[in-house]
This record gives structure tokens, C-alpha cells and sequence, in this order.
């Protein structure tokens, strides 16, 4: 009896601590439905187009992608793909782009707004654009 209590307590710690960990992952977000200091973020950086990172808490990251304000007789960016890699204190975000004619074309992501989770608190954050390094438009955030 003894022997099946420990064992018992022994699984119950197990699934605790499991749940405790976080993972790293990322969901593409709607525009609506998040906090006012996020949308404000959004509505500040919505008229210059690039990648622009928003810190909103030790876990929580968001990545706003823009492409959608082009001058006339410029090609208009759409994007393509989007991933996070952690390479050990480092998280690089890495998205894919395009540049098209077809301005509009609705089936195309002009503007795409990311939510990542982050199992870690990292020392950088580096954007990769088709696999290139590029800056931050624009960081801001709550932390």
C-alpha cells in the first residue's frame, strides 16, 4: 500500500511538472480580439511596411509583418511563409516574401500579425527575410 502511494504521488509530480513546461510555438492572429496596447502597437506601425516586433510579457511575443503600403509603379510585398528557430540563447523568426503587380489579388498576405510563444526568455531575436538577415522596423512593447 505504501509502495502504490509513493508510485502514485511519483506520477502525480511527473504530469505536474510537464504541464509546467512551455514550448516554443507561433499562431497567425486576426486583427481584432487582443489587448489595446497591441493594437495601438498595430495602428502606430500600420503606414510603414517591414517586420515590427512587439514585446508584450516574458512569454508572449508578437510579429507584425507589412507589406501593404506601396507607392505607384512599385511592386507590392506578400508574404509567404513564417517560422521561429531557436538557436540557443538566440530566436531567429524567419518568414518568406514575394513581390507581385497583382495588387489586388486578395488571396495574397500582405499584412499577417503573429502570436509567439516563447519557452524561454532569450538574450536576442533575429529576423531572417528568404533567408537573409534583416532589422526590426520597429520594437516596442510592455516588458
Amino acid at each position: 500500500m505504501v509502495a502504490t502511494r509513493k508510485l502514485l504521488l511519483l506520477i502525480v509530480a511527473i504530469v505536474l511538472l510537464s504541464g509546467c513546461s512551455s514550448e516554443l510555438s507561433f499562431s497567425e492572429v486576426s486583427d481584432r480580439g487582443f489587448n489595446k496596447d497591441i493594437q495601438s502597437f498595430i495602428d502606430d506601425v500600420k503606414h510603414e511596411n517591414g517586420v515590427h516586433l512587439y514585446l508584450d510579457d516574458q512569454t508572449d511575443i508578437y510579429v507584425y509583418l507589412n507589406g501593404k503600403n506601396v507607392e505607384q509603379g512599385e511592386k507590392a510585398v506578400h508574404f509567404t511563409d513564417f517560422n521561429v528557430k531557436e538557436n540557443s540563447d538566440t530566436l531567429n523568426i524567419l518568414f518568406s516574401n514575394a513581390e507581385t503587380t497583382d495588387y489586388l489579388n486578395q488571396s495574397l498576405n500582405y499584412e499577417l500579425l503573429y502570436k509567439v510563444n516563447l519557452d524561454k526568455k532569450y538574450e536576442k531575436i533575429k529576423p531572417f527575410s528568404n533567408g537573409e538577415e534583416v532589422s526590426f522596423g520597429v520594437i516596442s512593447g510592455n516588458q
